[in-house]
């Protein structure tokens, strides 16, 4: 890896109400890679109201920030791409930015080094993100993800897990048009472009593409928000407190 000698890796998320999910995350951060991967991570959160001292005595015990984002759980819009965008123009001195969704669960070994490596070796790539599951076991392929819908994969690269470098383009993008979500107004129709699909668009404009790892990673998709009906939001929940309790257990045998 050329970039290795001057890596280090600054990690950002968003806790909203979903504080088991994000201990779950952290966990399985620190319990699938090597302990010398210089990685920092800080945690934002949209004033939660939800029970957050497990979180919260893992983060201290990890030296992980827990940090108060300015927002509330109803702010008038999604508030998750006005604290990245914030995160990132505060964080000059690092090699690579990672963006993590709460609801992300890191399945296999070492999957930062090998999103390192792919990146690396793929000049023209600003970013990279990991295939996606939901059962964390069998991936979510770009051609199934398409007939879902083209955010997953293909029209920008997803925050769930995105590795990004820190460039003065990069970086002077995100100043001048952010991270947030946006709604496009054509002459017949508006188009909706979730967090970070904007960005991804403009950074196209300088030939630069984002690509997929072979890492997967387990993502619970939408727990943010309560889209779910009632027996998907149960499933999620006894999936999420199953790996949580492993976690748990792994750490304090």
């Amino acid at each position: 890896m050329n970039a290795s000698t001057n890596l280090r890796i600054a990690a950002v998320s968003v806790n909203h109400n979903t504080s088991p999910y994000m201990e779950l995350m952290v966990r399985s951060l620190f319990a699938r890679h090597r302990a010398d991967l210089p990685l920092a991570l800080t945690i934002y959160d949209n004033a939660s109201t939800d029970d957050s001292s497990a979180l919260r005595a893992y983060a201290a015990q990890r030296d992980v920030p827990l940090l108060p984002s300015g927002f509330a759980l109803d702010s008038e819009h999604n508030s998750h791409g006005d604290t990245l965008r914030r995160f990132v123009l505060e964080q000059a001195d690092c090699s690579h930015y990672l963006f993590l969704d709460a609801d992300v669960c890191f399945v296999e070994p070492n999957t930062l080094d090998r999103m390192l490596v792919e990146l690396d070796t793929a000049p023209d790539a600003f970013g990279i993100g990991p295939l996606m599951s939901w059962d964390g076991i069998t991936p979510l392929t770009p051609e199934y993800a398409l007939t879902l819908t083209p955010h997953i994969y293909h029209s920008r690269l997803h925050p769930c897990c995105a590795l990004v470098r820190n460039t003065p383009l990069f970086r002077s993008i995100v100043a001048e048009i952010g991270m947030s979500c946006a709604n496009y107004l054509w002459a017949d129709r508006a188009e909706y472009l979730d967090t970070f699909q904007l960005l991804t668009k403009v950074l196209r404009t300088h030939g630069l593409r984002h690509i997929l790892s072979s890492s997967m990673v387990l993502h619970f998709f939408a727990t943010s928000y309560e889209w779910d009906d009632e027996a998907t939001r149960q499933h999620k929940m006894q999936r999420r407190d199953s790996l949580l309790a492993a976690l748990r257990n792994q750490d304090n045998a």
